[in-house]
């Protein structure tokens, strides 16, 4: 049996205990904030990076009280501290880690890492602060799942629908590893895949040249997919899956392209393509968010940003708004979203009695000229 990509970065076979130091520790102002309650002292402050990223500008009081508190928190401590460079996640993925590096934070999606050798843990706030703490962290080495990937995607899908279809056709996910294998994949392609194998519990993800597979994700057998609501934030890793077809027939109010899957400059250029020569639908909201200030800056120069402002969108700053219950881009009573975030529980994205589904930016611009 071949030695996967987890057993060997972190240098234990699956089922042994693993004791390893971080090479990045990011905290957010997203779920991971809460560490700055447990943290009596930093054993290597010099690898915490906290990052202001989520809902940017504040929406609320609320998240301006987590802005001070975040910022107190990285100067008691000696971190460093950073806003406005967008989602923390990508930042680190497309311009910090390097092959080789372990990167822990307090995001399931931390599996981005994996598309390019690394490999991301996705942790409690309170293990976070013990890590912070101690300089270290432990954990049994999961069983890996190999994913042979083949195929090209049909028109109208991306990869957001490939890793929505692999999903639902693979409940049974937690606690392992997954490691995507092969596949004609763009870098972006890679990362959306890894960052969404642990929606349903998988511990971390890969992609890799060669391999050993237990099972095939056949892209050309995609169809368009969404990742539909739940009750509350406690069971968004339970939330079902259907095809897009589901909704037929349902009026769809808005929709959002952005975070660490959507908001990527090659997601962006897609959009922008697909919307050549169209209109925005009558009374359909949609809303541009690009996942970094790199893409943000890359969209403007390219006329992208032009584009999407003559076709009837609104621009978001650079960041995760994936959660916005206050503020730009929430939600009425009774309404429809899509968006290419991964929070769908009631009230993420303003009104309780709101719906909200992932969706794939092809999904969501055909959406917004009528043709879904």
């Amino acid at each position: 049996m071949s030695e996967r990509m987890i057993e060997r970065l972190l240098g234990a076979a699956a089922g042994d205990t693993a004791i390893i130091s971080p090479d990045h520790v990011l905290v957010t102002n997203g779920s991971s904030h809460a560490v700055r309650g447990y943290v009596s002292k930093a054993a290597a402050p010099e690898k915490v990076l906290v990052m202001y990223d989520h809902n940017i500008p504040s929406g609320s009081p609320e998240d301006a009280k987590i802005f001070g508190e975040i910022l107190r928190f990285a100067k008691q401590y000696g971190f460093t501290f950073k806003q406005a460079k967008g989602i923390g996640l990508k930042y680190l993925a497309d311009e910090i880690v390097k092959p080789g590096q372990i990167v822990i934070t307090g995001t399931r999606h931390a599996g981005i890492f994996g598309a390019s050798g690394a490999v991301g843990f996705g942790i409690s706030s309170t293990e976070l602060s013990r890590v912070i703490e101690n300089d270290r962290y432990e954990l049994i080495v999961p069983k890996t799942i190999g994913v042979k990937v083949t195929g090209t995607l049909p028109e109208n899908t991306g990869m957001i629908d490939a890793a929505l279809s692999f999903l639902a056709a693979h409940p049974d996910l937690k606690c392992k590893a997954v490691e995507f294998i092969g596949g004609d994949l763009s870098d972006h392609d890679k990362q959306v895949l890894c960052s969404m194998a642990c929606e349903t519990g998988a511990v971390t993800a890969f992609w890799t040249e060669e391999g050993e597979t237990e099972t095939v994700l056949d892209l050309a057998e995609v169809v368009p997919m969404l990742r539909m609501p739940c009750s509350d934030i406690l069971h968004q890793t339970r939330a079902p899956f259907a095809p897009a077809s589901y909704v037929e027939g349902r009026t769809i109010q808005a929709g959002q392209i952005g975070g660490v899957n959507g908001g990527a400059i090659e997601d962006l250029r897609i959009a922008a393509d697909m919307i050549e020569g169209k209109k925005l639908k009558l009374r359909f909201r949609l809303t541009v968010c690009p996942a970094t200030s790199t893409d943000y800056i890359l969209a403007a120069r390219e006329g992208i940003l032009t584009k999407f402002i003559e076709y009837g969108a609104q621009i978001s700053a650079a960041g995760d708004h994936s959660i916005v219950k206050q503020g730009a881009g929430a939600m009425g009573h009774g309404e429809l979203l899509f968006t290419t975030g991964m929070f769908t529980f009631a009230g993420c994205m303003g009104c309780d009695d709101a719906t909200v589904a992932t969706a794939s930016v092809e999904t969501i611009i055909r959406a917004s000229y009528g043709e879904i």
